[in-house]
């Protein structure tokens, strides 16, 4: 093939490793929404809620640059809760579960990269021993020992009060809180193991009307800011249909971030695992990501209520805790699959994952279903891979032509347009042929990008020398194998000698860059990539073989054209 006739295939190379460099970088730095001043009070319900003093919600009326603590009044006591997917604890401080685990889920292996533990050498930081996934890893953690799932209070701070814990299952809490309101929790199981059960009870235990904020949360110690890749826990929640997800941990310092909306569900989530609230009632508070306290964020539902003595409001959540896998949360309902995040394309991704689950079921190995996958995709887009080819070749063969057209009407745009045009009709060649079937291709290409990238099925699932299809590869094979790949693909499609210089280095430097993207990358995405660019390269030579056959007749033709 003759480097001029490349042009239009090596934009379409760069417009798709560039998308996927861009989604890179947009991950590296996600921008957040900035926290907005928390919202007035909602307005009393009748019979049973009022007007708050100062209309504000618990969290927007605590001082967040003092943030009051709770007392350590009494011991806390712990009484375990459990089905065969969660073991946790019930605290009796906030009467919440902490410490919440999934002991048939074994927990992130600790990877070292072969690159970082020669660095490590080199520096002397680095372990005698290169372990390249870790020691065995315990079961997974979801919530620390400082962490709450369905904690509850009253007032205008987040102080928990303190619980007396009854019950083995169900269980029962209860407390009073300092403002006079009774609340009354009680845990149970369900049919489903991943599914707890707890109505939440505040009554007035006083002589006096109560008129203030009721509340219900989850939270717990995260990280700061980390990139939006990494699997680290955050504060979540589907508010008014939206995905929301608190990133960045100390946009909540200073404010109070407010989400308007019925509430799906709230509570704390990494990129496989989720532990959620589903209130029965969406629309029983308001939701805010807070600070709770010198170390701790999380999700709040606030409600301003109006209770004279004897009265009670209460509200019944179910507690999902578990994978997030696609079918099982979408069997659950209630929004709880918008938590696998897909992107702007996740309708394709959803599409995917779910093709991918069918070839497991045959095959019996996600490796092979990613292999499998991948072969299906390109072999579907072949004969509009095949006609984009043909296409620039064509344009190629058309571009002497092209040249003269322009060189006739050069005092007359507008006239050597038409002019091309018309010559573009009577040759049968489409301009935008070229183009089309790279841009359908391509939300397909990122969904499936997605859809690899946070499928829980992954999770620990090996395939040859690699441990875990979720995490990197610390051996570094595929992704050097990748660059190899990437460079003779370039060798395959030499430069037009009329392409404009920046876009030569960028192309050359496209596989550095890409190598380096997938050395931090799961390596099941890799595994996807490795096999992609064997079929491209592959698709590339067989089409090259293919296309002259058809070339003669076109070349004819141009020649004939007066």
């Amino acid at each position: 093939m003759k480097p001029e006739k490349n042009e239009l295939d090596q934009r379409a190379i760069v417009a798709v490793l560039l998308s996927l460099a861009v989604l890179w970088v947009w991950g590296a730095m996600n921008p957040q929404t900035p926290p907005v001043a928390a919202p007035e009070g909602t307005p009393p319900v009748a019979g049973e809620t009022g007007p708050t003093p100062g209309g504000a919600p618990p969290v927007v009326g605590a001082d967040p640059a003092a943030p009051q603590l709770a007392p350590a009044a009494v011991p806390d006591r712990l009484v375990a809760v459990s089905s065969a997917e969660i073991t946790a604890q019930l605290s009796s401080k906030g009467g919440a579960l902490t410490a919440v685990v999934l002991p048939n889920q074994e927990a992130n292996y600790d990877v070292t990269p072969i690159w970082r533990h020669v660095i490590g050498k080199i520096t002397r930081s680095a372990k005698p021993e290169w372990s390249p996934y870790g020691d065995a890893p315990g079961p997974e953690r979801l919530l620390s020992d400082v962490g709450a799932l369905v904690v509850a209070g009253s007032g205008a701070s987040l102080v928990a009060p303190g619980y007396t814990l009854d019950g083995a299952g169900p269980w029962t809490a209860t407390a009073t809180t300092a403002e006079g309101l009774s609340v009354t929790k009680v845990w149970s199981t369900t049919s489903d193991p991943n599914r707890l059960r707890v109505v939440v009870r505040f009554e007035n235990a006083t002589t006096a009307n109560y008129t203030g904020p009721v509340w219900l949360g989850s939270w717990d110690k995260f990280a700061e800011q980390v990139d939006s890749y990494s699997s680290v826990t955050r504060p979540v929640a589907v508010v008014d249909g939206d995905l929301e997800t608190l990133v960045d941990v100390t946009d909540v310092d200073d404010e109070v971030w407010a989400v308007e909306g019925p509430v799906s569900w709230f509570g704390v989530g990494d990129r496989y695992f989720l532990g959620a609230a589903i209130p029965d009632d969406p629309a029983w508070g308001k939701l805010s990501f807070v600070k709770v306290d010198a170390e701790r964020q999380g999700a709040v539902l606030t409600r301003d209520v109006l209770l004279k003595p004897g009265e009670h409001t209460e509200l019944g959540l179910e507690v999902y805790v578990g994978g997030k896998s696609l079918s099982k949360l979408s069997a659950v309902g209630h929004d709880l699959d918008d938590a696998v995040d897909l992107g702007f394309f996740g309708l394709f991704g959803r599409v995917l994952l779910w093709v991918l689950g069918l070839i497991h079921g045959l095959v019996g190995s996600w490796g092979m279903a990613i292999i499998l996958l991948t072969v299906g995709v390109k072999l579907a887009f072949w004969p509009l891979t095949r006609a984009s080819f043909v296409s620039s070749r064509k344009m190629a063969a058309l571009s002497p032509k092209i040249e003269e057209l322009r060189q006739l009407h050069k005092d007359d745009p507008q006239k050597a347009g038409a002019a091309q045009m018309e010559l573009f009709a009577k040759e049968g060649v489409n301009p935008l042929s070229g183009c089309l079937p790279v841009l359908v291709q391509t939300p397909v290409w990122i969904a499936l990008y997605s859809a690899l990238l946070y499928s829980s099925e992954l999770y620990h699932a090996e395939f040859f020398y690699l441990k875990d299809l979720a995490s990197a590869d610390p051996y570094g094979v595929l992704p050097t194998i990748i660059g190899v790949l990437m460079m003779l693909q370039q060798r395959m499609t030499p430069m037009s000698p009329g392409m404009d210089p920046l876009q030569q280095r960028i192309i050359r430097l496209m596989p550095l860059i890409f190598v380096g993207i997938m050395y931090a990358f799961p390596s099941g995405l890799a595994l996807y990539s490795f096999v992609n660019t064997v079929l491209s390269i592959l698709q590339m030579w067989l089409i090259n073989r293919s296309i002259p056959a058809v070339m003669p007749a076109v070349d004819a033709s141009i020649k004939a054209t007066p």
